[in-house]
This record gives structure tokens, sequence and C-alpha cells, in this order.
């Protein structure tokens, strides 16, 4: 069964909420007697870019404020269904895009555990709000956008397969990209929450497939052979340890293990790959926020000028710099240049890692190279910090749960596990293995 969480203390939580991460409690909210179901008695949060019938949703934007959807998101339907309880909608980096917590229009949104450190993002809201008392948090995950805040809160986050889950009604950022993502508080609760958000929805989404299944088919099994990235060299000595410890555990429980050895080159490609692919679809998905199709507008002495003027008011700076980037590498001349060689570099990683992927039950490695970072502290780059993205390109399942804690701070990082695409119920049910050969629900 599923976490229940308490629906008065929730309210009582999100109103009291000081961390930007609120973008609306609904008060009124009461238990859904009405569908009974399996997630009877669950409370959830959304982020704030799911559309729902007569609820503002503003995406963390300026230029959506007040904005009403007209239709439900299937997701929304599909928990209420279920007889789940939306408590509240959250705060994001807007339009899903920053990765930090530190771009919405309503203001940063800081670690929970430590007000000094980022949450990450872009389900910043959902990440910082999610706790015992609410069941499940549902995000999106373009790039990282779940399953990196998970791991700076140590809880679960988990990316299905791109099409196990409709999109029908999340406000698009990168289509090929953007996938239904959610954190929850044990790997079993991951598994329950799929079982009733994995229908197809054709109606709606031609991307979605028909992955449905029911929780008691996944048991929890452990992998014969595990890759693993051999990244050690990149890693803080916390990570680095219990990144080791993992595989000790394994090697102990006669798992096979295969070493992956870091291609700098081509791991540090997937940011570059990620950047030109996902500013380019956005700048495209988000052409219609212009003041006449949607958004607020602000007039000016001509349609361009008010164009101009509605967008630059409207939209925030690193919405901006991405739409502008996007239109960048969409210019004719430009196009081969670097948007088509970004697709074809896609193919190439997409075909890495699922020959990884074959090659094993699953893939391991940290979820990033340290805990959080702190709050407007200068950080040095590498692979790891964008690594979790492959899994968005190559569309392959993907979860993170807690692996350790920083001895400094405390704060959790999480290990990353993926399989080959369309195996979510082999990668649930491998997920249910680690989480306790680490200890448990919230890991060591």
């Amino acid at each position: 069964m599923i976490c229940k969480g308490n629906l008065d203390f929730a309210k009582q939580e999100l109103l009291q909420d000081k961390n930007n991460a609120v973008a609306y409690v609904f008060q009124d909210a009461e238990y859904n007697y009405k569908n009974k179901g399996k997630l009877t008695n669950c409370i959830f949060t959304i982020k704030d870019s799911y559309a729902d019938k007569n609820v503002v949703a503003r995406a963390s934007s300026l230029l959506l404020d007040g904005f009403k959807p007209e239709y439900k998101a299937t997701v929304i339907d599909l928990l209420e269904k279920a007889g789940a309880t939306c408590i509240a909608r959250t705060n994001l980096d807007e339009f899903g895009m920053g990765g930090t917590g530190e771009y919405s229009a309503f203001g940063i949104i800081k670690n929970p555990l430590n007000k000094d450190y980022l949450v990450g993002g872009s389900s910043s809201g959902a990440a910082a709000t999610f706790t015992k008392n609410i069941s499940f948090a549902i995000g999106s995950d373009t790039g990282d956008s779940v399953r990196k805040p998970a791991s700076n809160i140590g809880k679960v986050g988990f990316k299905p397969s791109y099409g196990a889950i409709s999109r029908y009604g999340l406000f698009a950022f990168a289509s090929s990209l953007d996938t239904v993502a959610y954190f929850t508080h044990n790997v079993a609760d991951s598994i329950e929450l799929s079982s009733v958000l994995f229908e197809q929805d054709l109606k709606h989404d031609l991307t979605s497939l028909d992955m449905h299944f029911n929780s008691s088919d996944i048991k929890l099994s452990k992998p014969k052979k595990v890759a693993y990235l051999d990244c050690f060299d990149y890693l803080n000595e916390d990570v680095k340890s219990a990144y080791k410890n993992v595989l000790d555990l394994l090697q102990k429980d006669n798992v096979i293990l295969e070493k992956i050895s870091v291609n700098e080159k081509l791991l540090n490609s997937i940011n570059v790959v990620y950047r030109i692919i996902a500013f380019s679809e956005a700048n495209s998905n988000l052409a219609n926020l212009n003041g006449v199709a949607f958004g607020n507008r602000i007039e000016g002495n001509s349609w361009e000028d008010s164009y101009i003027k509605t967008r630059s008011k409207g939209l925030g700076p690193m919405v901006q710099s991405r739409l502008i980037l996007g239109a960048f590498f969409l210019e004719e001349q430009n196009q081969y240049k670097y948007f088509d060689k970004a697709k074809r570099m896609r193919r190439y990683l997409s075909n890495y890692f699922t020959e990884i992927h074959r090659n094993s039950d699953c893939f391991i490695y940290p979820a990033s190279n340290d805990a959080a970072p702190k709050l407007k502290e200068n950080q040095n780059s590498s692979f790891m910090d964008f690594i979790l993205t492959n899994s968005n390109l190559t569309g392959n399942p993907s979860l993170t749960l807690k692996m350790g804690q920083k001895k400094s701070n405390n704060l959790p990082f999480n290990l990353a596990i993926d399989s080959e695409i369309y195996s979510d119920k082999k990668l649930l049910s491998y997920a249910l293995y680690f989480e306790k050969k680490l200890g448990g629900e919230n890991g060591i």
C-alpha cells in the first residue's frame, strides 16, 4: 500500500511555506471517497505546469499569471479516478527551464534540509515540499528535473520510459524529452503509482504506449549482471566511498560487475546535445506565448511592439536566453551546423547507452558527483553534473534512490539505476533490491 500521508498536517505545512515552493493550496480539499481505488486516502502535490480545468496554472511565469486551462491533464484525471487528492500546486523553474530552483518568477526555492543549499530543479517546489504528510509529488523530467532534486533531498525519483505515461496536459518544454515523473518515499510507492499512471492515451498523446501492469506483478529481483560507471576520479570523497560500498555489496552478493570506463569526450557531449535539442524544441513550443494566443498581453504601438513587450516583461531571463538560443539553432543557415548534428549525436549516444543496457541487467552510477551545491557558489563543472540527462536523450527508465550522505553537512545524495527503454517493470524490481541493500526505504 502506498504511503497515505495526512491531509490536515499537509495543508498546515503548505500554508506555512516560506520557501516560495507553493503556487496554490487547495484549502477545501477533502479525502476523495467518491472514487475509491488503490490511491484512496493518498495526498499529492503537482507541479504547476500541468493543466487542470478552471484551476490557475502559471508554470511559475508572470506571462501566465491568472491563466486557467479549460481541460484536465491525463495524469490528474487518472490520479483522481484512483482516489487520490491533490492538495497543492508547486512552483518550478519557469516553464521547466533552469534546473536549480533559482528561476521561478516567484522566488528562489531552497533545499528544505538546509536553506544555504540548492534543492535542484526544475521540479523544485515538488521536492522542497515533499514531507511524510504527502504521499507522492508529481513533477516532470526533461533533463534530470525530478531525479536530481530527489538526490538532493534523499528521496526516490523515478522517470519512466518515454511514452509510458501520457503527456497530455503537461505544458510542453521539449516534446521529445519531456516525461511525467514523480517523487516517492520508497520504491514500492513508485511501483504502485506507476501501475495507475501507465495507461495508453492515444486520444490525447500519440506517443503514449500500452505499458500497463499490476503492482503485484513486480517483486524484488536481484540482478545477475550490473554495469557501473568507473567515475571515481570525478566524485567527492563521501560519494566515492558510498559508491564503492554499493559495488562491494554487489560483489559480496555474487553479482557480476561490468566496468564502463569514462569516455569524457562522449559524456561531455550529453549536455551540449541536450541544450541544442531542448532549446530548439522550446523555441517552437513556446512560440504561442505572445499575448495573442496565450499570455498576458502588454499593448504596444504595433503588433510587433506588443509581442516584444509581452515576452520581454512576461518571461524571465533564463527562459528568454534559452528561447533566443533555440531560435539561433533553428535559423536556416544554422540548422545543419547545430540542430541536425545534435540529432545525429543524440542517436549515437542513444545507441551507446542502449548497448550498455542490453549487455547488463541494469546500469548504475552516482546521480551527481556531490550532494546539493551551495547557493551562489561556483561549482567545478564536469559531466557528472548532467549525467542523468543521458536517459532523457535515450528515453529509457531511470530511478534514483538514497545512497549516502555528506559528512560535513549531512545532506543526502542518490544512486542512479537505469535499464533499457520500455523495461520499466524490470528496473523497478531491481530498484527494490538496491533499496533493501542500502538499508530500507530511505537508504543508509
